[in-house]
């Protein structure tokens, strides 16, 4: 290994350096380490950033304790810097979905960060960046805001991973300077509530582990609630077990590394999941819900494939991984229902919350 680094520098820099060394009667090498350390100690422009993705797990930290957790300490609100790593990574997320489709409030979130930008940019003339507007919003360019608002009312409520990434480049790129908007103003677009939805995004943007998770949870101490549900249909018993924290438990007692567990049992088969595999059904299962025509024609996803009733067979099925789980139409739509009825209510909805901004989701 090297121990040392040969540098050229320019003539002039060479001379003045001489000159310098030798009125305070040092050597040039000394001097020259000298300057340079005091340089590397002092933030230049740009430095925060390099400091945010040099330690993401240290970025992801700090950003739980404000976001998550609520502990901003009366400090100032997320720097530029801060929230630039939030929507860079948010839009990763997307490009390491692998068929998922967007299932979260986040993408909703993160186009209304967008608009309110615009909105700000065009209402204090500022420069738009048109290009990249027309290009991914294909808007024409007269009447940006009420364009853009127009073009959110028409996007179809079931995005694919693949096009939520495009939708956010502007936000990724330099499209808007955060620098030209007034703390203010960031602070009233970039709201807690939509920090926090946007978070899981984030943790997948950087292909946040289940060790890293663990590990998250250990330092931080979330408090999330132990829940058991159990739902069945016809012959299958879905239990969704959430460890955490009991109810009335006192503090300093052991803590409970939250996790998710899924067991399915059939007439003939017990079979165990965990988070990646809950959370993408839970999400086909919303979004069948919410918008049964969007997914008439079934989903293939990363771990999940759905198929509603009428489609394939009469029956419905749903799979994960190599497992098929047929069901007569009836009892596959209250299935679908109750599940997402279930974990959007009560003790099991806060807990879930807290496990995607432990594990990340999309």
């Amino acid at each position: 290994m090297l121990s040392q680094l040969n540098l050229r520098f320019h003539k002039k820099l060479i001379g003045a350096l001489k000159v310098r060394a030798g009125e305070e009667n040092v050597s040039v090498n000394a001097l020259a380490e000298r300057f340079l350390d005091d340089g590397l100690k002092t933030a230049a422009a740009g430095d925060g950033w390099f400091q945010l993705i040099a330690d993401p797990e240290a970025t992801v930290r700090l950003l739980y304790r404000h976001i998550v957790l609520g502990q901003s300490f009366g400090t100032s609100p997320l720097s530029r810097d801060e929230l630039r790593f939030i929507l860079v990574h948010a839009r990763e997320a997307f490009l390491r979905g692998h068929n998922r489709l967007s299932t979260l409030p986040a993408l909703s979130n993160l186009l209304d960060i967008t608009r309110d930008l615009l909105a700000w940019q065009v209402g204090h003339d500022r420069q738009v960046d048109g290009p990249w507007l027309k290009g991914v919003f294909r808007l024409a360019g007269e009447n940006w805001t009420e364009e853009f608002d127009a073009f959110l009312a028409e996007l179809r409520p079931v995005v694919d991973q693949m096009y939520a990434e495009h939708l956010l480049r502007p936000l990724g790129s330099d499209c808007f300077d955060l620098a030209e908007v007034p703390d203010a103003v960031l602070a009233e677009i970039f709201t807690l509530p939509r920090l926090k939805a946007v978070f899981p995004l984030v943790l997948r943007g950087l292909d946040w582990s289940e060790e890293k998770a663990k590990t998250l949870a250990q330092e931080m101490r979330p408090v999330i609630p132990g829940v058991t549900q159990t739902i069945e249909a016809g012959t299958l018993r879905l239990e969704i077990r959430i460890e955490g924290q009991d109810p009335g438990e006192r503090p300093g007692a052991w803590y409970n590394t939250p996790r998710l567990h899924l067991l399915i049992t059939g007439q003939d088969f017990v079979v165990p999941y965990g988070w990646e595999a809950f959370s993408e059904l839970l999400g086909l299962f919303t979004l069948y819900t919410r918008h049964p025509e969007a997914l008439a024609h079934g989903h293939q996803g990363e771990r999940i494939m759905f198929s509603p009733p009428g489609h394939v067979t009469k029956e419905g099925f749903f799979g994960i991984d190599g497992l098929r789980i047929f069901l007569p139409a009836e009892t596959f739509e209250a299935l679908v229902l109750e599940l997402s009825t279930r974990c959007a209510e009560g003790t099991l909805a806060e807990a879930l919350t807290g496990l995607r901004c432990l594990y990340g989701d999309v």
